[in-house]
């Protein structure tokens, strides 16, 4: 992806805002799509100046987060640029993963680090690892953390099916 400056974005987003089209200053500038444009007036209509500035990609974000997003975003039937104008995310495509992952393998794909261990880990020779012994802290300490996921889990699920419902119970009243 191109990284433009703040001085470049400063400069096209007063062009648009001087009554110049999204999609003939995207082919000016050469910038992949106009959306981009448009992303950039709402994040200076929203946080001023501030928000035309580079964000930090390597953010992390907690599980619990994660899961606030993909409510907010389901509640509000808010697209993806929406939600991750809301949230102030870099990009709207973190989110769709976010959503792919949960479908995939629910909380615990919320829960994983950047990158893909687990294809990373074909290229390792298949060695016995030791085992390895917790103390009784940090024992309690992985369960209870393991505990919290578990019940945001079942949180998720029951706003998710309280949803279903009244969408349900609003389809059949409509017909």
């Amino acid at each position: 992806m191109t990284k433009f400056n703040l001085n470049f974005r400063i400069k096209v987003v007063t062009e648009y805002l001087s009554g110049k089209g999204s999609p003939s200053l995207a082919r000016k500038y050469g910038i992949s799509t106009h959306s981009i444009i448009l992303d950039w007036v709402h994040r200076l209509e929203r946080r001023g100046i501030e928000g035309l500035k580079d964000r930090s990609m390597s953010q992390e974000y907690s599980s619990q987060f994660k899961v606030d997003v993909l409510n907010w975003k389901k509640q509000n039937q808010a697209s993806l640029p929406v939600t991750a104008l809301h949230f102030d995310l870099s990009s709207p495509s973190t989110i769709w993963q976010w959503e792919r992952r949960f479908k995939e393998s629910g909380i615990a794909g919320l829960e994983r680090k950047r990158g893909n261990p687990k294809h990373m880990a074909k290229h390792k020779q298949n060695k016995p690892q030791p085992a390895k012994t917790q103390t009784p802290a940090a024992e309690l300490k992985q369960l209870k953390q393991e505990n919290q996921m578990l019940k945001i889990e079942n949180e998720f699920l029951k706003k998710l099916d309280a949803l279903a419902r009244k969408k349900s119970k609003h389809t059949n009243s409509s017909n």
